[in-house]
């Protein structure tokens, strides 16, 4: 009975470590939505959640040897949890609402810590830790009373929790979270809670006595000298532990990406490691005569364990580099590489992490053996906890700034070593200490020599291998600037041909020319980040902008408005130490007295914030980084709003590459959640920008922006001289952006519902593209034109930069594509916005004026794309008179009857006549269409004629039935997803 009562506890402990590292995550990710991210926020939830259970682990112990039955308080404490995560996310709601608006402004300063986040986050998350905290030392003497050998049963109840915790960190990164959101995953461990409390009070009834402590020790009124000299030992042991799991979390990441499931890979990894060890080491403490020894060798092998994965670190590279050139970018594919990448983190995390495992039961055994009693599991679990939170604190604040990562570790090494050499020293006999000594000098030879011979080089750790596949930045880059940061590792390359670019963890964050004398794709995209504040708000007085990035959308915010102040929020100090490499392109943001950069979190100082801002700005890094997504969910927009002033404005820098639309419509619809009325920006052929306001105002553009002579100058140097050329700028209405968005099935991005979280880093894997979200004005029929006022056109649009956005090109291909058709002549620059399409123009221009006919069906897909490319950007005066000359010039008696109809269908879309357009499709589908692409246009000019025309049910019922002729991969294009949705008609099975 009693040996199927320990198996039924230790079942117990393994699912409250299962449970424990839920709650660890999850709690962890309520509580950084208030104080943040930054440097200082991370120490805020350390000391709060891991504190909070070393402070539950010696409570435990002051009381643990009184009580009968250790067990049935466990089984407490464990309801008493699962209560806690029933009511947690309602506290949480509730408490972080009233802080946001009330507390945090009114006590807080908008720089730095603030007491009153400590006490929030205390009040929040104390209470569950402290009581998760006093668990182990609860279950520990329960199953010592039981009989079971104090190593054997102590490292058992370490392996089990351990194991339990790593099963947990992946189940609630990869499977709860996703399907559940986090009050769900709360919810899901409170229930599995209840089973613990429930099994543990079955398995303390099983004997049906009560069971007191076996020949427990007195109740000492202090500690002695030499127990003290070990609680040290588990502290010290715990501080190198977690100095080295802060390294090697930020030397995998630069391999493995930032997101969180690679997060979660790693700390599965170090927790699994502890586990192991504790497992290995169950037999061996109770055979052991002198335990001591075999726990000071531990502490070696540890360090030199923990230096030795420098060298393995930089074959993760080469690893890496081989998976991603060999694998699909699919969902398969990225399963594999996640898979590989967990075999990375294991492979240099597991070594060292199974010495660290078997730590704690040995000290724990030692004390237990000279006489220190039940007390002594929660002192030691309590001081090698301290020594965890001293690990982390060290390392961020200190080590990693100053020594950098691979010296930090050396560090962590050299304490595990010189631990080890005390114990042998404390152990010393005659004739016998030399031999350890030897072994100790060895050692701390290894530490120094390995990172002196094995380079973390900055071409490698820039290279964003798990991005590009490439373990180098390149022979045409040079490093001009690299430090290790609180947070990441910054890289300033300098390319051959003059550009630099800013690199955080491998991943660039923004490339431009320092002397502004070019310009680059991310040029356009700060550029108008800047300027499009001022150019909707021409009165905005204050400012503040998400990110400091190169420093360029700050000082374009400068240099464009009459603002009186910019806060520039960065969270990684190393970011303007950076900066200064990007002068004096960002001159204004680094010296003019209006600019203030505070190091900080953007949502913790936004909530400390008192004045409301008239433009907020948002340039993050993107929402595949980890911690990034959560300045583009619902509740971040709302807290955005509420610190705007009446008439302010907010701007949301987002991508459309390694993006599905998805994504993308998951954070459009969290935006338009807040800001209902927005408008939609293309900066370059891959960054859009949302303009959106929260009070009712329309977001429009200010009629004399160009007369400011600063917003002017910047506009002027990424191409942009009028308003005509901004406005063509704009990439669809926001209607259409809400409804097409809609189609694609995601909810609202939410703090509490992190689907972008879950997914961007996948998306970032499989190349996906958002484009499409944003391709409504690409329809073959722009159909949503249709009854447009002529004022709603622009004018001519010219341009020759092949960098500039999709919309604008056909803009400017249209004119001058109509050009060549009337038989101008183009100069090189003006062809190259025919791109694929010049032969096409070549041959409609032989068919409708050097009358050759036009039989062969595929040629008239070249009409077609013709008509698309010159319709797109013609006002439709200009189509008039361009297909007008078609049907009245000499080559028009040449038409057949159906090539006629064609020819003034094209000129009835180009003038945008919805019921011209109606009856010319009505009669072409009576023909058979030549080909796929024809069925396409009759079927969009027929439907979106009449949608025009507000004969919504003939156009559902026409559209239900000529969708049929249609392939279903068809029907996936933007615009008929479109039609789909407004006329309410499901896909195609």
């Amino acid at each position: 009975m009693q040996k199927l009562q320990v198996r039924a506890l230790y079942l117990v402990f393994f699912l409250s470590g299962f449970c424990g590292l839920i709650y660890e995550s999850i709690w962890s990710h309520y509580l950084k939505l208030v104080v943040g991210h930054a440097a200082y926020a991370q120490a805020v939830v350390l000391v709060v959640f891991v504190g909070g259970m070393a402070l539950g682990a010696w409570l435990a112990s002051l009381f643990t040897q009184r009580l009968r039955r250790p067990i049935l308080a466990y089984a407490a404490i464990e309801a008493a949890v699962a209560l806690v995560a029933f009511g947690f996310h309602g506290v949480f709601v509730d408490a972080s609402g009233w802080a946001l608006d009330s507390l945090l402004p009114t006590l807080c300063d908008a720089d730095g810590p603030c007491i009153a986040t400590w006490l929030l986050a205390g009040a929040l998350i104390l209470p569950g830790a402290v009581l998760l905290g006093s668990t182990f030392p609860l279950m520990s003497a329960g199953i010592l009373r039981l009989g079971v050998p104090t190593g054997r049963g102590l490292s058992l109840l370490y392996f089990l929790n351990s194991a339990g915790a790593a099963l947990g960190v992946l189940a609630s990164g990869f499977v709860f979270i996703p399907a559940l959101g986090l009050p769900g995953t709360l919810l899901a461990a409170g229930v599995l809670n209840v089973v613990v409390a429930l099994g543990a009070w079955l398995a303390a009834n099983l004997s049906g006595a009560a069971s007191a402590a076996p020949g427990a020790a007195p109740m000492e009124s202090g500690v002695s000298t030499a127990n003290r000299w070990l609680l040290a030992i588990a502290c010290i042991t715990g501080l190198s532990s977690f100095i080295y799991e802060v390294v090697w979390i930020r030397m995998l990441t630069l391999v493995l990406g930032a997101a969180t499931h690679s997060f979660e890979l790693m700390l599965a990894s170090f927790i699994f490691g502890l586990a192991l060890g504790g497992w290995w080491v169950r037999d061996r403490i109770d055979s052991q005569a002198r335990p001591e020894r075999l726990l000071a060798m531990v502490q070696i092998a540890m360090g030199v364990l923990a230096v030795a994965t420098l060298p393995l670190y930089s074959w993760c590279f080469d690893a890496m580099a081989f998976t991603l050139q060999g694998v699909a970018r699919s969902p398969e594919g990225y399963a594999l590489s996640m898979g590989v990448g967990a075999a990375m983190a294991m492979a240099v995390i597991l070594p060292a992490t199974f010495c660290a495992g078997m730590t704690l039961p040995l000290v724990t055994a030692v004390l237990l053996r000279r006489g220190g009693g039940e007390r002594e599991i929660g002192r030691v679990y309590s001081a090698n906890t301290l020594g965890a939170i001293l690990g982390v604190l060290v390392a961020v604040y200190w080590l990693v700034p100053s020594a950098g990562l691979k010296w930090a570790l050396a560090v962590g090494a050299a304490l595990d070593v010189a631990l080890g050499a005390a114990i042998l020293w404390s152990l010393r006999g005659a004739g016998s200490r030399y031999r350890p000594l030897a072994a100790v000098a060895a050692a701390l030879a290894a530490i120094v020599a390995i990172p002196l011979f094995v380079p973390l080089k900055p071409e490698q750790i820039a290279s964003g291998v798990f991005r590009t596949g490439d373990v180098n930045v390149g022979k045409d880059h040079k490093v001009v600037f690299h430090r290790d940061g609180r947070t990441a590792s910054i890289t300033v390359l300098e390319h051959k041909v003059g550009t630099r670019g800013l690199v955080t963890n491998g991943k660039p964050d923004g490339t431009t020319f320092p002397l502004g004398d070019k310009v680059t794709p991310d040029d356009r995209t700060v550029v108008m980040l800047g300027a499009l504040g001022p150019a909707h708000h021409p009165q905005a007085r204050r400012a503040a902008v998400v990110g400091l990035g190169t420093g360029i959308t700050t000082s374009v915010l400068l240099r464009s408005g009459r603002l009186e102040s910019v806060e520039t929020i960065e969270i990684e100090p190393m970011v303007v130490e950076a900066a200064v490499h990007f002068r004096p392109r960002n001159a204004d943001a680094l010296d003019d007295p209006r600019s203030r950069i505070v190091i900080d979190d953007a949502r913790a100082h936004l909530a400390r914030s008192r004045d409301g801002y008239d433009l907020v700005i948002s340039e993050p890094s993107n929402p595949w980084v980890s911690g990034v997504s959560g300045l583009f969910t619902s509740e971040f927009y709302d807290q955005v709003a509420r610190k705007l002033a009446p008439k302010g404005h907010f701007i949301q820098w987002l991508h459309l590459y390694e993006a599905s639309p998805e994504m993308v419509s998951s954070i459009v619809r969290a935006f338009s959640g807040t800001f209902p009325e927005y408008k939609v920006y293309a900066s370059n052929t891959a960054d859009i920008l949302l303009v959106g306001r929260a009070d009712g105002g329309k977001v429009e553009l200010a009629a004399d922006l160009f007369a400011h002579a600063g917003l002017a100058g910047e506009l002027r140097r990424i191409g942009i001289s009028n308003l005509a050329q901004l406005t063509a700028h704009q990439a669809d209405r926001s209607g259409m952006v809400q409804v097409l968005g809609h189609t694609y099935g995601s909810p609202p991005n939410s703090d509490f519902f992190p689907y972008v979280d879950n997914r961007a880093a996948r998306d970032r894997f499989m190349g996906s593209n958002a484009q499409p979200l944003f391709q409504m004005d690409q329809s073959p029929v722009p159909f949503m034109e249709f009854g447009r006022p002529p004022s709603a056109y622009l004018g001519e649009i010219r341009t020759s930069d092949p960098d500039m956005p999709r919309r604008l090109g056909d803009l400017a291909g249209s004119w001058h594509g109509s050009r060549l058709l009337r038989g101008e002549q183009l100069d090189p620059a003006e062809r190259r916005y025919l791109g694929t399409y010049a032969k096409d123009y070549e041959l409609v221009r032989g068919w409708l004026w050097g009358c050759q006919q036009l039989t062969d069906p595929l040629m008239w897909d070249s009409a077609l794309s013709v008509s698309r490319e010159v319709n797109a950007g013609l006002h439709p005066r200009q189509a008039r008179a361009l297909w007008g000359e078609v049907t009245t010039g000499r080559c028009a008696r040449t038409f057949g009857p159906e090539q006629l109809l064609w020819v003034q269908l094209f000129q009835a879309v180009g003038e945008r006549d919805p019921k011209r357009v109606g009856a010319l499709a009505d009669r072409l589908l009576t023909q058979p269409a030549f080909s796929l692409r024809q069925q396409e246009y009759l079927i969009l000019a027929a439907v979106g004629s009449r949608l025009a025309l507000g004969q919504q049910q003939e156009a559902r019922e026409l559209f239900g039935k000529l969708r049929t002729t249609l392939p279903i991969q068809r029907m996936e294009m933007p615009w008929f997803r479109y039609l789909r949705a407004v006329l309410s008609l499901k896909a195609k099975a």
